[in-house]
Formats: structure tokens, C-alpha cells, sequence
């Protein structure tokens, strides 16, 4: 049986909570980043528009199943099948930075300073799930997941949701990390490249969906990302800022 909390699936209340998430980290990076308060209000308001409205037509649009009277039924965006929920977040939120203008550096890094926590709480979600399963393998640290999961619940598989949960605490790690006076306003160019090459990674050992078409042995996923990465490569060699030359204090003490 599914995990539940009262009527709703496990899966659910965690993807909910992820949205809430979303809201937390965008109003604590306002405050590092001294932008007000409605810009990761804003910011939410597009995560939550592109994981679940979004994330639906690109699903739909990749199963040619697109359906108005879907899109009026509330308990359609909480169904299994959310694909490209970040890159319609990111594709809208960007567009509308970018046309809005005002400390649009800052923004963009909030923009992504934002995702790393609420898509793993999604990632967590579907490891409860049992969705996005890996193929069966015997390592140590692989699951098996529940009977009623897509997954055939006796088999032992890659938890291929963790493997992302890590790709993306890396994320978090390297866009902490980087320093903003050099790189503010190209974190959205070092998210784009890091997750496009970590996505691929982790799908590598994930069960291949005939609902998903591919290119060769590539899923439209995998082709997504690293077309995202190689762009993002390519503009963080024309943008990247120079080298903060070292300030040097020299002592002031007289020679005499």
C-alpha cells in the first residue's frame, strides 16, 4: 500500500511541502541578498506555476496527450507524470527578470539560489513514491520499493532519487560557495551547467521509460540537459568575469 497521511499519498504531501520550501529559502536569500521580500514571493509563485502547471504540458505535450478539461480538474497536477518542472521555472522566471530589469543580477542568482532545497524535498517524494526507480542491481545501498510502486516491489534497484538528492546538494555546495562579487548574476549559467551534466549521470541508471521518446540511446531528459550544459559552458567563457586582482595592504611605516 502506498504510504499516506490521512486521505493524501506520502508522495503528495511531500511535493506540497516542497512548494512551501521554495517560499522559506527565496525570502532567506532575499535578506542575504537585500532584495525585497515580493521578489521571492514572485520567484515562488513561478516554481509553483512551472512545477505543477508546466511541469504538466511538457509531460503532455512529450505524450501528445494535451487536454484542456485535464488542466480544469485540481487533482490533475497532483498525479504522477511531473516532467520539466525546473526548466519551466526556469524559462519563465528568467523571462520575466530579464523584461522586468530591476537588479536583475541578483535576481537570477536568487533564482537559483532558491531550487537546490525544495527539488530535493521533490526528489524525497519520489523515493516514497516509488517512482523514477533505477534499474535492478545488488550493491549494497540499493532498494526495493514498495509492492504497489511501478517498481516491482521484489526486485533490488539503483535509488536513483538519491543519487539526484546528491547531484544537487553538490549544486548547493558549489553556487555557496562561488564568490558573488566576481560571478553575481552568472549562478543561473553554473546551476544550468552542473545539473546538466549530473542529471544525465544519475538517469544513466534509471529504468528507461518507453513513454519518454529518445534520440539514439539519449532520453529527451538527458538531450535537455546537455544541450543546457553545453550553453552554459559556452556563455560562462564569453561572460566570465576577470580575476578579482588581490588587494594588497602595504604598511604604511616610514623609513627614516
Amino acid at each position: 500500500m502506498f504510504p499516506k497521511i490521512g486521505p493524501l499519498k506520502l508522495y503528495t504531501v511531500i511535493y506540497i511541502l516542497s512548494m512551501f520550501a521554495h517560499v522559506w529559502a527565496a525570502q532567506i536569500w532575499c535578506r542575504r541578498l537585500a532584495l525585497p521580500r515580493r521578489s521571492g514571493l514572485w520567484l515562488s509563485g513561478f516554481y509553483l506555476f512551472g512545477m505543477a502547471f508546466g511541469a504538466r504540458i511538457l509531460y503532455d505535450l512529450l505524450q501528445r496527450r494535451l487536454s484542456l478539461a485535464n488542466y480544469l480538474r485540481p487533482g490533475y497536477y497532483f498525479e504522477d507524470g511531473l516532467w520539466g518542472g525546473p526548466l519551466a521555472y526556469l524559462l519563465i522566471a528568467s523571462t520575466f527578470i530579464l523584461v522586468r530589469g530591476r537588479r536583475w543580477r541578483d535576481q537570477l542568482d536568487l533564482m537559483v539560489l532558491a531550487l537546490p532545497l525544495p527539488l530535493i524535498l521533490a526528489k524525497v517524494a519520489c523515493l516514497f513514491n516509488g517512482c523514477c526507480f533505477g534499474e535492478p542491481c545488488s550493491w549494497h545501498w540499493c532498494l526495493t520499493y514498495h509492492a504497489e510502486s511501478d517498481a516491482q516491489g521484489s526486485v533490488a534497484r539503483h535509488p536513483t532519487q538519491s543519487y539526484e538528492i546528491i547531484v544537487l546538494l553538490f549544486i548547493w555546495f558549489v553556487l555557496t560557495s562561488l564568490d558573488r562579487r566576481r560571478w553575481a548574476g552568472l549562478l543561473t549559467l553554473w546551476f544550468g551547467l552542473l545539473y546538466g551534466i549530473g542529471r544525465p549521470v544519475t538517469e544513466m541508471f534509471r529504468v528507461a521509460d518507453a513513454r519518454r521518446p529518445k534520440l539514439g540511446f539519449l532520453t529527451t531528459s538527458q538531450l535537455v540537459c546537455l544541450a543546457g550544459a553545453l550553453l552554459a559552458v559556452v556563455a560562462l567563457l564569453v561572460l566570465r568575469p576577470p580575476r578579482r586582482a588581490p588587494d594588497l595592504h602595504l604598511g604604511s611605516r616610514s623609513v627614516e
